[in-house]
C-alpha cells in the first residue's frame, strides 16, 4: 500500500496525514468546492461553514533536500 503520493511538480511529497486548523480569532472557515477559505466574523452553523478546516501534510521531496 502506497500512502505517500508526488504532485506534478515534483518538489513536495503529500501524505495521507491530516491536521486540523482553528482559524484566527475573528475568523471562520468556509469550505467550498473542497476548498477552505477564510471569512471574517466567528464562527457560526451556516452553509459552508466549518469549524477547523482539514489540511493534508507535505514534505519537501527527498531530490530536494541539501545535503547533510
Amino acid at each position: 500500500m502506497n500512502t505517500l503520493k508526488k504532485n506534478k511538480g515534483g518538489k513536495l511529497t503529500v501524505s495521507n496525514k491530516k491536521v486540523e486548523v482553528a482559524p484566527p480569532k475573528g475568523y471562520h472557515w468556509m469550505e467550498d468546492r473542497g476548498r477552505y477559505f477564510l471569512m471574517q466574523g466567528e464562527y457560526a452553523e451556516h452553509p459552508g461553514a466549518v469549524d477547523k478546516a482539514e489540511f493534508k501534510t507535505a514534505t519537501h521531496a527527498e531530490k530536494n533536500k541539501p545535503n547533510k
